[in-house]
């Protein structure tokens, strides 16, 4: 099977992707500790995930590519199998994170320092109410009319929308817990530069399938995959604020700290 810019592009951001999960989990078992999370993101994370696992499953595998036959077909959002996998990887290892940052002495046995924490009252207000949101929109998704393409892809565009707005709030938390900390020990800044790879990969088949197409690039066809590119450039602005963070809390001081000096130095200066 010959390989594809397509293809490869799809490999190389399910790819990254998917091992950028490994680095924070591997990390906390590490240091023993999960004190680099913040529990506002990791909650949030996990519900947003859930809306856009939801949102693919339905696009995936209930499209009606037989539908309105006759009439002005919806446009079919472009929805691989590589997205399907990588949504539902990504929601139990961001579980398995969860885990940790939750029950952290419980079931990982880590220092019992790392005690519960629970969420602040503005970010569980705003969880709260998007699950609210979810439930009336599900109702309304089910019992509202008849089950059709159009009616399914303005639902999962409403769950990209929460997810979206989960993701535009998700990393504040961590911005902050990072700032107030001046420190990212315990943040694994390698699964960062990883969700960059992947978000670039994914956006560039996006737009190269989308290009691809006899229709090409128009206003209609970027609504229809809103979702898709709203999730990329969020992901994409707030992964390069966690790396300004690390250079200016982390890295910068590491290179700043003198070598120690050899003997053979030190025989010199005397």
């Amino acid at each position: 099977m010959p390989l594809t810019i397509d293809g490869l592009l799809g490999t190389v951001y399910v790819t990254a992707w998917s091992v950028s999960m490994y680095p924070p989990i591997i990390t906390n078992c590490r240091l023993r500790s999960s004190k680099g999370i913040s529990f506002d993101f990791i909650m949030l994370n996990s519900v947003g995930y859930f809306y856009l696992v939801c949102s693919l499953f339905l696009q995936y595998f209930f499209w009606d590519d037989l539908e309105a036959v006759g009439e002005k077909l919806v446009e079919k959002p472009k929805v691989s199998g590589f997205d399907l996998w990588y949504c539902m990887h990504g929601f139990v290892l961001n579980l398995v994170l969860w885990s940790q940052v939750r029950y952290p002495a419980q079931l990982w046995h880590f220092d019992y320092s790392t005690t519960y924490r629970k969420m602040k009252p503005g970010y569980s207000r705003l969880l709260c109410g998007s699950l609210a949101c979810f439930a009336l929109m599900t109702v309304n998704f089910i019992y509202g009319g008849p089950w059709d393409n159009k009616r399914m892809l303005q639902y999962c565009n409403q769950l990209f929308l929460l997810k979206i707005s989960m993701s535009l709030v998700k990393y504040i938390p961590q911005v902050v817990y990072n700032f107030d900390r001046k420190t990212m020990v315990g943040f694994a800044i390698q699964g960062v530069f990883l969700d960059v790879t992947g978000g670039v990969a994914s956006l560039g088949q996006l737009f190269y399938q989308l290009a691809r197409d006899k229709d090409g690039l128009s206003l209609d066809i970027l609504l229809t995959n809103f979702g898709k590119i709203g999730l990329g450039l969020v992901t994409l602005v707030f992964n390069f604020i966690f790396i300004s963070q690390w250079f200016i809390y982390d890295y910068s001081k590491r290179k700043s700290i003198p070598l120690p000096l050899s003997k053979e130095t030190d025989q010199l200066k005397g």
